[in-house]
């Protein structure tokens, strides 16, 4: 099969195989081990590889053959923005909640993608049953192509799939703003499950995207060459490299506990008034300082709100609520807070001197330098290593 070999084709190619390899991986593994989030996010890596694909291919001479290549070029779904979109936000989704899973409620969001894919079909359909043959000429590509081969790159189609691919995207970072506030308040090790590289990759899809848009809303009005327009398939390349390698090896220990879901997807949730008198908060207040005291549950790196509400034989609602109003602190910064308090006693008694400060953090509780001298900076106003020169 023909495949032309020059600097266009080649650098493009990379990308394109890494897609292909750990697309396949995640859709493996999120087979074998049931887990959505994997197949989801292998199914947008293949997505990214038939987006590569394109001009790829098209570099690689297959618009030049003038046979059943370059009507594959023609027909084939290359332009698939308009799935990437829903699918991004269905990941973020099954990433956040381990008990996530399709209902009647998401098929709205799939309206307009599988009005896509009737499209695609249909326009196949119409070309090869009322035009084929195809006359010859170098309109239609000697032959190659019919009327309708091209009707997905019009404006207004290519429009739609904009829109609605940012649509997602915006969607998706709105939730994630949410789910940063959801994970402050139910665990107190939040490095893991942050997903930093999600929303960073969120932020480097929308400017890949913007790029494609631009090229394209500059080639609509005065038009661009392939090789300007190579670069943001490029660009597309690069992305799909960190998202591939950040989605396949970022694997918390945590995402079983995991259970966000979006208010918005909560219609009709009336917040319950809070009945309890103030005699009463001011006892779960105490009970809980005693047993902070007492018992010193925040020495355990990877304990959550729940798992604290346990203890105390209550439910995570009236745990929550005692924490927020009582002491005015998330739940993060309220155990981080007996984290450092106990970091500061161990300091106070010259433990950093037989003992790495590292080594005292996670003994404190402690499960990343990075949270660590975060939340001791948050709470104290100085860096661990500044507190220790004010107070020699």
């Amino acid at each position: 099969m023909r495949f032309d070999f020059n600097i266009y084709s080649s650098l493009l190619l990379p990308p394109f195989i890494q897609a292909i390899i750990f697309a396949g991986l995640l859709l493996y593994r999120g087979w074998r081990e049931e887990k959505l989030s994997d197949r989801i996010l292998g199914f947008i890596l293949l997505l990214n590889a038939i987006k590569i694909a394109f001009w790829m291919l098209g570099f690689a001479g297959w618009y030049e053959t003038h046979d059943g290549l370059t009507s594959f070029m023609f027909y084939f779904p290359f332009n698939n923005i308009i799935l990437i979109g829903p699918l991004l936000y269905f990941y973020f989704l099954s990433l956040t909640n381990a008990e996530f899973h399709f209902e009647k409620k998401h098929r709205v969001h799939l309206l307009i993608p599988v009005l896509w894919i009737i499209f695609i079909v249909s326009k196949l359909i119409i070309d090869y049953t009322f035009y084929y043959p195809f006359p010859v000429s170098e309109e239609n590509q000697f032959g190659t192509k019919g009327p309708f081969a091209e009707s997905d790159k019009k404006f207004l189609a290519g429009f739609i799939s904009y829109v609605v691919f940012f649509y997602y995207l915006y969607l998706t970072l709105k939730e994630y703003k949410s789910y940063k506030k959801y994970i402050k308040e139910n665990f107190s090790d939040n490095e893991e499950i942050s997903f930093s590289w999600l929303r960073n990759i969120l932020y480097a899809i929308i400017i890949g995207v913007l790029i494609i848009f631009l090229f394209n809303m500059i080639e609509l009005i005065r038009g661009t060459s392939y090789v300007f327009d190579w670069y943001s398939y490029l660009f597309l390349g690069l992305a799909t490299y960190y998202l591939s390698i950040s989605g396949y090896f970022t694997q918390p220990r945590v995402l079983h506990k995991l259970n966000f879901i979006p208010e918005k997807s909560l219609p009709g949730t009336i917040q319950k008034e809070d009945t309890r008198t103030d005699p009463e908060k001011n006892e779960w207040k105490e009970k809980l300082l005693i047993h902070m005291r007492e018992k010193k549950p925040y020495l355990k790196a990877s304990l959550s709100l729940g798992e604290l509400a346990n203890q105390l034989n209550t439910n995570t609602s009236v745990l929550s609520k005692v924490i927020n109003d009582g002491t005015g602190r998330n739940f993060n910064d309220f155990i981080n807070s007996y984290r450092i308090q106990e970091t500061i006693e161990k300091l106070k008694r010259g433990e950093h001197q037989s003992q790495t400060l590292l080594g005292i953090a996670y003994d404190c509780g402690f499960n990343s330098k990075a949270t660590f001298n975060r939340s001791f900076k948050k709470i104290t106003g100085v860096s661990p290593k500044e507190w220790l020169h004010n107070n020699k």
